[in-house]
Protein backbone atom coordinates (compact mmCIF):
# COMPACT_ATOMS: atom_id res chain seq x y z
CA UNK A 1 0.00 0.00 0.00
CA UNK A 2 2.73 2.32 0.90
CA UNK A 3 4.49 2.17 -2.94
CA UNK A 4 1.10 2.17 -4.42
CA UNK A 5 0.05 5.37 -2.65
CA UNK A 6 3.72 6.96 -3.52
CA UNK A 7 2.72 6.14 -7.18
CA UNK A 8 -0.44 7.68 -7.01
CA UNK A 9 1.11 10.85 -5.37
CA UNK A 10 3.83 11.47 -7.54
CA UNK A 11 1.32 11.21 -10.83
CA UNK A 12 3.81 9.83 -13.37
CA UNK A 13 7.12 8.04 -14.11
CA UNK A 14 9.69 10.91 -14.65
CA UNK A 15 8.72 12.24 -11.29
CA UNK A 16 8.89 9.23 -9.25
CA UNK A 17 12.72 8.60 -11.22
CA UNK A 18 14.08 11.79 -11.11
CA UNK A 19 13.55 10.97 -6.80
CA UNK A 20 15.18 7.47 -7.54
CA UNK A 21 19.24 8.79 -6.85
CA UNK A 22 17.70 9.88 -2.95
CA UNK A 23 18.98 7.49 -0.74
CA UNK A 24 15.96 6.79 1.31
CA UNK A 25 13.95 6.69 -2.45
CA UNK A 26 16.62 3.89 -4.13
CA UNK A 27 16.68 1.85 -0.25
CA UNK A 28 13.14 1.50 -0.06
CA UNK A 29 12.87 0.65 -4.13
CA UNK A 30 15.64 -2.07 -3.17
CA UNK A 31 13.79 -3.33 -0.06
CA UNK A 32 10.58 -3.53 -1.82
CA UNK A 33 12.73 -5.42 -4.78
CA UNK A 34 13.48 -8.21 -2.21
CA UNK A 35 10.27 -8.36 -0.82
CA UNK A 36 8.46 -9.49 -4.01
CA UNK A 37 10.35 -12.91 -4.87
CA UNK A 38 9.69 -13.41 -0.95
CA UNK A 39 6.02 -12.42 -0.92
CA UNK A 40 5.30 -14.66 -3.90
CA UNK A 41 7.21 -17.49 -2.69
CA UNK A 42 6.24 -17.50 0.77
CA UNK A 43 3.73 -20.44 0.18
CA UNK A 44 4.05 -24.07 1.27
CA UNK A 45 3.66 -25.06 -2.72
CA UNK A 46 6.88 -22.56 -3.52
CA UNK A 47 8.49 -23.78 -0.93
CA UNK A 48 8.37 -27.68 -1.98
CA UNK A 49 9.25 -26.46 -5.54
CA UNK A 50 11.90 -24.68 -4.50
CA UNK A 51 13.69 -27.33 -2.23
CA UNK A 52 16.62 -25.75 -0.39
CA UNK A 53 16.78 -22.53 -2.44
CA UNK A 54 13.43 -21.78 -0.74
CA UNK A 55 16.09 -20.85 2.58
CA UNK A 56 18.50 -19.02 0.41
CA UNK A 57 15.77 -16.78 -1.04
CA UNK A 58 13.91 -16.59 2.58
CA UNK A 59 16.93 -15.20 4.40
CA UNK A 60 17.54 -12.13 2.08
CA UNK A 61 14.53 -10.63 4.38
CA UNK A 62 17.56 -9.54 6.42
CA UNK A 63 18.63 -7.63 3.99
CA UNK A 64 15.00 -5.91 3.44
CA UNK A 65 14.82 -5.48 7.14
CA UNK A 66 17.98 -3.53 7.03
CA UNK A 67 17.07 -1.78 4.20
CA UNK A 68 13.40 -0.35 5.20
CA UNK A 69 15.40 0.67 8.62
CA UNK A 70 17.51 2.91 6.13
CA UNK A 71 14.71 4.23 3.90
CA UNK A 72 12.71 5.50 6.88
CA UNK A 73 15.82 6.48 9.09
CA UNK A 74 16.87 8.77 5.60
CA UNK A 75 13.24 9.41 4.85
CA UNK A 76 13.59 11.59 8.44
CA UNK A 77 16.86 12.71 7.35
CA UNK A 78 18.78 10.62 10.13
CA UNK A 79 17.55 13.53 12.43
CA UNK A 80 15.60 11.11 14.84
CA UNK A 81 15.99 7.52 13.75
CA UNK A 82 13.95 6.27 16.86
CA UNK A 83 11.31 5.96 15.71
CA UNK A 84 12.78 3.26 12.90
CA UNK A 85 14.79 1.77 15.45
CA UNK A 86 11.74 0.90 17.68
CA UNK A 87 10.00 -0.64 14.67
CA UNK A 88 13.38 -2.65 14.42
CA UNK A 89 14.17 -3.40 17.84
CA UNK A 90 11.74 -6.33 17.72
CA UNK A 91 12.72 -7.91 14.64
CA UNK A 92 16.59 -7.84 16.28
CA UNK A 93 15.52 -9.21 19.24
CA UNK A 94 14.15 -12.12 17.89
CA UNK A 95 16.86 -12.81 15.72
CA UNK A 96 19.59 -12.65 18.71
CA UNK A 97 17.25 -14.79 20.18
CA UNK A 98 17.35 -17.25 17.31
CA UNK A 99 21.30 -16.98 17.01
CA UNK A 100 21.24 -17.54 20.73
CA UNK A 101 18.97 -20.20 20.52
CA UNK A 102 20.57 -22.28 17.90
CA UNK A 103 24.06 -21.42 17.68
CA UNK A 104 25.72 -20.13 21.25
CA UNK A 105 23.19 -21.76 24.57
CA UNK A 106 24.93 -24.72 26.19
CA UNK A 107 24.25 -27.66 25.02
CA UNK A 108 21.16 -29.65 26.67
CA UNK A 109 22.88 -32.48 29.34
CA UNK A 110 21.51 -35.83 28.48
CA UNK A 111 19.82 -37.59 31.72
CA UNK A 112 21.43 -40.94 32.15
CA UNK A 113 18.99 -43.75 32.38
CA UNK A 114 20.46 -45.35 34.91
Amino acid sequence: MHTLFYLIDKDSAARVLSELPRFYIWTGWLAFAIFVPLAVTSMDFAQRMMGPWWKWLQRWTYAAAVLTLLHWAGLHEFRNPLGAILHFAPLAALEAYRVWYWHLRPPRRQANPG
